[in-house]
């Protein structure tokens, strides 16, 4: 979940690199591999879970090993790779607990989704990095938005706890438990190992480290979670004293109106499809920010001292 600020690391990069065929075979490979995962999505929608389970047992790898290079590895406790692994259980379990997957859905389109905006995700395909946790971040939303919506009876997907009828359309309608209850058993099973981790028996070496966390990030206002907005600003209101606890009053107060976003998104198929597809439109627009702003900037300064 990085700024794109930050991308101005990689143009130093760029000024360094005597070979960039590297990079263009990357570019490439993550270019052609968002226009097969678009075209899987539409030709086996019903079956998709198997493209994002065999891209998550490849890319998770490749994620821990870049974040380990940076000593961010501590990025891997967050919420969103929490969420990939319930997937990967949910998907492939015998045993599928009524009432989780809604919830699954509506992590996957509440928070991890609007990661994209709060974090400044960005589709930057020459960067595996990036690529790598764009797929974190939007892979799940897909996953379930083709479950929820394109499953069939006989894969044994239990959509809601109480459907009215087989199929996608039994659960058009869902409990007050499904929407509060199960995503709050959720959200709590990842804080109950996140904050003692982090917060406490990981915390002085993090803190003389330096490492990396999102919740380091907000509380130590690191320039990469200046993007947060009000977040920022609620965690701050009472001071330094309290930071720590408004950090989660924060987290529980924006994730449950992310929720409830979300839940539109699982009784509308309509709503559902607008929202994933602004939110990816932001992505673009990131990427958009990177290649335009931050290197055609440099590019146009190279070129200016060299007209000199």
């Amino acid at each position: 979940m990085e700024s794109i600020h930050e991308d101005i690391v990689a143009i130093e990069k760029f000024q360094k690199m005597k070979d960039s065929t590297a990079d263009t075979i990357i570019y490439t490979v993550f270019i052609f591999e968002a226009l097969v995962t678009v075209f899987l999505a539409g030709m086996i929608t019903e079956h998709f879970y198997i493209v994002h389970s065999i891209k998550l047992l490849i890319l998770l790898p490749v994620k821990w090993h870049l974040l380990r290079k940076d000593d961010m590895d501590y990025r891997l406790l967050e919420l969103c790779y929490f969420i990939h692994i319930l997937i990967m259980f949910y998907i492939w379990s015998p045993w599928k607990p009524a009432g989780m997957f809604p919830a699954l859905f509506f992590f996957a389109h509440g928070p991890l989704m609007w990661s994209m905006y709060l974090w400044r995700v960005a589709f930057v395909p020459h960067s595996i990095d990036k690529m790598a946790q764009l797929f974190f971040q939007t892979s799940p939303a897909i996953c379930t938005w083709t479950i929820r919506w394109y499953s069939t009876p006989d894969q044994g997907f239990a959509l809601c706890a109480n459907p009215t009828e087989p199929g996608v359309n039994g659960c058009n309608s869902i409990g007050w438990d499904e929407l509060i209850l199960y995503p709050f058993i959720i959200y709590g099973i990842w804080m109950a190992y996140y904050v003692p981790i982090v917060f406490y028996w990981k915390a002085e070496v993090i803190k003389k480290n330096k490492l990396a966390t999102a919740a380091t990030a907000i509380l130590e206002k690191d320039k990469s979670a200046k993007s947060l907005g009000i977040i920022n600003t609620m965690v701050h209101l009472l001071g330094p004293k309290y930071q720590t606890q408004m950090y989660f009053v924060a987290s529980i107060l924006t994730g449950y109106f992310l929720l409830i976003l979300a839940y539109f998104c699982y009784i509308s198929f309509v709503f559902n499809c607008v929202h994933f597809l602004t939110l990816v439109l932001v992505a673009c627009y990131n990427g958009a920010t990177f290649y335009i702003k931050v290197v055609g900037k440099e590019y146009y300064k190279n070129e200016e001292k060299k007209n000199e």
